[in-house]
């Protein structure tokens, strides 16, 4: 499965804990910087 986790920092520790965890069960991990992207949703 693929899976993003979104956070502001990558060294922050519940970040880093999430990833390795999903990686260790097989997923797909990206990591997205909140504050370098927008959504953008629309009814």
């Amino acid at each position: 499965m693929k899976l993003a986790i979104l956070s502001c920092s990558l060294k922050c520790y519940s970040t880093r804990r999430l990833r390795e965890a999903a990686e260790q069960r097989g997923h797909r991990v990206k990591v997205l910087n909140t504050l370098k992207f927008a959504i953008d949703l629309e009814q």
